[in-house]
């Protein structure tokens, strides 16, 4: 379980060994998310279920908009503050990145009857709503040493990436009687594999014994410095266009289609330096030891649409109290990905002792294939106190563990989904989880006050991580007559485990991280 744990922990995607860049960490980047929507909303902490007459309904239970008398026009404006703090064997380090983005933009078209009108059906309200779902952009960086003396005392092998490029030749898929000389010399100048990308800068090499042909990496002495800095930018947005209607002012009903883009881009660049073994004398003793050093640059963009649709009902029993409940249908997205990776060598000339400089480039690729996440299903109930305000909340359960991935292409010979194995992944190491929100605002006149605390669910099965997101919120407001205006702040933090590179027995390098989000939004509003 620790291997599978740490594996869908990896942020590297495209380090597998494949072309593809899908892993277990896609499935929970478009399905789990923080706190949404206008700045009132997130200042409720997100509690919006059963409240209504905000924009932002439209994403979550689009039965709000049937509480609208007059037609409405908001936006959103916030200020983001991101800080990742990593921690590996004691050395720790900070990055920050800040962003001005636009969390929520939208308007409200009434046609809301008279109340000369005794329709029982109130009349029809049309909303269009844009929606910020995810902020990808984020730096994270780190320095490690790993003591080879130390693990050989021990028994142990080495786990630097030279180790891993190794072990992935060695489980390397060979077809067509081809040895594994064979196989990576056929990549020799079109490298398609991070195996063949070590291979072609002398990182690793072919040896030969009874039982066959086999890689071996360097052989590192000593202390190997290891680092990594790793930018990503994009986002995920969602456009929902829905209606909303009321039935004798007790009982609201809504639906809305969310169109939902996705925009994701990651670098990495991986450096590795240490002291190997250069040559061996007949006798496999050393002849010539030296330094090398490596950077392996590691590139892909995401890009993409899906469409979900939500239903959603509101009752009103009595004037003090509201009940709300909605679905959402799993989001079928259809993403392409493209890719390319690069790496440069520096290593001694066995024969001369001269240092050489070695590179080669991966061929540049994409491929397309689709994404479906998980149904959602959330309940919710909001008490008004009077004119002095109202407390609200919401569950919601969400089933991680159902994403699933497809793709068209089937290993080439029709037999099935080449994401079977991902999907069992997938399967074993989420679960269904619940999140809560919970938000209070109280009033007087004009203004008010707000707070509010989010706590997404743990979606991984294991209990050796927790990937909750626990959020506070606090805001304030002012409603006029046909203008109004609220102010939010929002701290999100959650943490999670990296490693750049897998073994089978989960010797690899784990880097701790902390990720906190402080947000400022401002939303206006003109009610016409």
């Amino acid at each position: 379980m620790k291997k599978i744990v740490l594996a869908s922990l990896a942020l590297a995607l495209g380090w597998s060994g494949t072309a593809f860049a899908q892993t277990e960490v896609d499935a929970l980047r478009y399905t789990q998310l923080g706190v949404t929507g206008s700045a009132r909303v997130q200042g409720l902490g997100g509690a919006q279920t059963a409240l209504g007459a905000d924009i932002s309904n439209l994403s979550s239970n689009p039965a709000g908009i049937g509480l609208f008398r007059r037609s409405e026009f908001s936006f959103t404006p916030a200020l983001q503050f991101n800080t990742t703090d990593t921690d590996i064997n004691g050395a720790r380090q900070s990055d920050e990145r800040n962003l001005l983005t636009i969390p929520q933009a939208g308007i409200i078209l009434s046609n809301r009857k008279g109340d000369e009108d005794a329709s029982d059906w109130r009349g029809l309200n049309f909303g269009i709503n844009l929606t910020r779902l995810n902020n990808f952009n984020q730096r994270i960086s780190y320095n490690n040493t790993i003591d080879l003396d130390e693990r050989f005392e021990q028994g142990l092998y080495g786990n630097t990436i030279v180790d891993y490029f190794a072990d992935q030749a060695n489980n390397r898929a060979l077809s067509g009687g081809q040895t594994l000389r064979q196989s990576l010399d056929a990549e020799f100048g079109e490298e398609v594999s991070i195996e063949g990308l070590a291979y072609s800068t002398y990182l690793i090499d072919i040896f030969e014994d009874a039982q066959g042909q086999y890689a071996e990496p360097l052989y590192s002495l000593g202390d190997i410095a290891q680092s990594e800095v790793i930018e990503r930018r994009g986002s995920q947005n969602q456009i929902d266009i829905g209606v909303g209607t009321s039935y004798r002012d007790r009982i609201y009903l809504g639906a809305s289609v969310g169109i939902v883009t996705t925009n994701l881009t990651q670098e990495s660049t991986f450096l590795e330096s240490g002291n190997y073994v250069a040559s061996f004398d007949e006798d496999g003793n050393p002849v010539r030891e030296g330094n090398y050093s490596l950077e392996l640059f590691d590139q892909f963009t995401t890009r993409g649409a899906g469409v979900n649709l939500k239903v959603g009902i509101i009752a009103r029993p009595i004037d003090a109290l509201r009940l709300g409940a909605s679905i959402q249908t799993p989001t079928a997205y259809t993403l392409t990905d493209t890719y390319q990776r690069s790496l440069y060598s520096t290593t001694l000339n066995p024969d001369t002792g001269v240092p050489e400089d070695n590179s080669a480039s991966e061929v540049p690729g994409d491929f397309s294939y689709s994404l479906t996440t998980p149904f959602k299903a959330t309940g919710g109930v909001a008490v008004f106190l009077g004119k002095y305000g109202f407390i609200t909340g919401d569950v919601e359960y969400v089933n991680y563990a159902g994403t699933r991935f497809s793709a068209d292409d089937t290993y080439g010979n029709g037999s099935g989904n080449m994401f079977t194995n991902l999907n069992n992944s997938i399967s074993s190491m989420y679960q269904s989880a619940m999140s809560y929100r919970i938000g209070a605002e109280g009033r007087y006149e004009s203004f008010r006050v707000r707070a509010g605390y989010a706590h997404s669910g743990d979606p991984y099965a294991s209990s050796e991580l927790d990937g909750a997101i626990n959020s506070v919120s606090l805001g304030a407001g002012i409603r006029l007559q046909n203008y109004y205006a609220d102010l939010a702040y929002v701290r999100s933090t959650s943490d999670s485990r990296y490693s750049p590179y897998q073994f089978g027995d989960g010797t690899e390098p784990v880097v701790g991280i902390s990720n906190t989000q402080n947000s400022v939004l401002l939303t206006v509003g003109y009610n016409f």
